[in-house]
């Protein structure tokens, strides 16, 4: 009885110690978070008091200032979440509408080297980027490209089709195949197949690569800073300009890395049902 009781309960403590590391390391991780959020709220005055003062007034002068624009900034920081979000939404819908087709024909069991190609696109995956800039720029610069929404697009779409292709083929490959067999004898053909029988059971691992897609392309700053100038230029470039030869504007660019953060912030609190049946789609069967 004495073992029993002993086995028992050594993994209630094992598991309270795991939960204690998980919530220490969740809240050591959202430090810098909370740090960047009431910087942003700090009067211009208590911004760069050193220590930092806790007690003050919240304002929110600095995301006013921030999406007004001017005072050494070429545009409204507004402006530049819109670029953002038309990057982050056209690369997302680029990938998705590439990936599915691509993910259905590497699942079927009649294509034979599916194996082979599939694992050929994930190493695409660990293709530097930054190797690519300078072609891209090239190439760009002859169409005419430079400075507009499709130079990025295209870009961040290509580099994101590898693991977008590869969650939606392991999803497909764990969904029954009895399933597109009995379409198959309705008459269905391997487009209808796609569209009302795959598409549906992929909404979890769309929205996984959906999510996935957008914090890339959302974040990403070499290729927007190296093929932007003005008119597409995305937020992550913007932060720059709020660091000059006399300091940081610590109150402005903590505002606007706040309205950086928000949206993807939201974004994965929404979906998060969706990502995490996405990515544990097939663990257990």
């Amino acid at each position: 009885m004495a073992t029993a009781t002993q086995s028992a309960t050594r993994p209630n403590v094992l598991g309270i110690i795991l939960r204690a590391f998980v919530w220490i390391w969740l809240v050591l991780g959202l430090i810098p978070l909370v740090f960047m959020v009431v910087t942003a709220v700090k009067p211009a005055g208590v911004v760069n008091q050193v220590p930092p003062v806790w007690a003050f007034p919240i304002t929110f002068e600095n995301f006013a200032n921030v999406l007004a624009g001017g005072a050494g900034v070429s545009k409204g920081f507004g402006e530049l979440l819109l670029n953002s979000a038309i990057v982050s939404l056209g690369a997302t819908a680029l990938t998705i509408v590439l990936a599915v087709p691509a993910a259905f024909a590497l699942s079927q069991r009649t294509f034979g080297p599916r194996k082979g190609i599939s694992s050929w696109i994930l190493s695409t995956y660990m293709f530097p980027p930054i190797v690519a800039v300078v072609p891209i720029f090239v190439f760009a610069g002859q169409l005419g490209l430079i400075d507009t929404y499709p130079v990025l697009i295209v870009p961040y779409a290509a580099f994101n089709l590898p693991i977008a292709i590869w969650i939606l083929r392991s999803t497909i490959v764990q969904i029954p195949f009895e399933i597109q067999e009995a379409a198959m004898v309705d008459g269905a053909n391997q487009w209808m197949i796609l569209r009302r029988v795959i598409w549906p059971l992929l909404a979890p691992s769309i929205a996984t690569v959906a999510v996935l897609t957008i914090v890339l392309t959302w974040n990403e700053f070499l290729f927007a800073l190296s093929l932007t100038r003005s008119a597409a230029k995305t937020a992550p470039v913007g932060l720059q300009e709020f660091t000059g030869m006399f300091g940081t504007d610590w109150g402005s660019i903590t505002a606007a890395a706040t309205l950086i953060v928000a949206p993807i912030l939201v974004l994965t609190i929404v979906l998060r049902r969706q990502m995490i049946s996405g990515l544990t789609f097939g663990a257990v069967k």
